[in-house]
């Protein structure tokens, strides 16, 4: 009886193709798994601080525009209405975690001695300078919305872990050159431009922290959150 089968030269010539297809695909495939992760933590995010803004003017009468303090040591809201009371009482955060030049912030990760970094027990944080006062940060400036300019922080979605580099969307294409920067980096003429050539999403994002809301505060930002 005749035996059908595979030689030994099909075999090793099925196993490098597949080697080559995978190496083709499983970075995309990992990208494309990191970047929806950064985009859920995002979201999860800015539902949290919105509802702590929320559940503060509600409860204290103090919102993200109503903060005239600094301290970040007194979870005494009343007396110190800063930013650090107001997410110390209305989120889960770590207190054994959270304190100035904690948080690497940016590409190069480099920790500022000027921020505060709050960490979350999801593992989040939020990052934002440690003298910020609702003025002090344009918070008195009301846009055309109608809310608050407010102030800026730096959202990450995994703390600690890296790669700790701010999502952007500043990565020149052809042809294009970069003009004025804006919060995040992105040069102004690429703010519209938030493409897949051109985007790079990681674990920290640009956010302002406007009244009663938490917003994207970056062309990436915006992108992650809307999509």
């Amino acid at each position: 009886m005749k035996k059908n089968g595979f030689t030994l030269a099909e075999v090793l010539i099925t196993l490098t193709i597949i080697g080559v297809i995978a190496t083709m695909t499983l970075p995309a495939l990992m990208t494309n798994t990191q970047e929806q992760q950064a985009k859920t933590g995002l979201k999860k995010g800015i539902n949290t601080l919105t509802e702590a803004a929320q559940l503060s003017q509600a409860i204290d009468g103090v919102g993200f525009a109503d903060l005239t303090s600094a301290n970040t040591t007194s979870s005494d809201i009343v007396a110190n209405p800063s930013l650090y009371a107001l997410l110390v009482l209305r989120t889960q955060y770590d207190p054994k975690k959270s304190g100035t030049g904690k948080l690497p912030i940016g590409q190069g990760a480099s920790k500022s001695s000027d921020n505060y970094a709050l960490f979350f027990r999801d593992g989040s944080a939020i990052s934002f300078p440690a003298t910020v006062t609702s003025t002090s940060n344009s918070g008195n400036v009301v846009e055309a919305d109608g809310l608050p300019k407010g102030i800026r922080a730096v959202y990450d979605t995994n703390g600690l872990k890296g790669p700790n580099v701010i999502s952007n969307c500043s990565k020149m294409l052809t042809g294009e050159s970069a003009e004025t920067s804006k919060d995040d980096g992105t040069p102004a003429g690429l703010a519209s431009k938030c493409s897949t050539e051109n985007r790079v999403i990681k674990d920290q994002f640009a956010i302002r922290l406007r009244g009663g809301f938490a917003v994207p505060n970056s062309s990436a930002a915006r992108w992650a959150f809307e999509n």
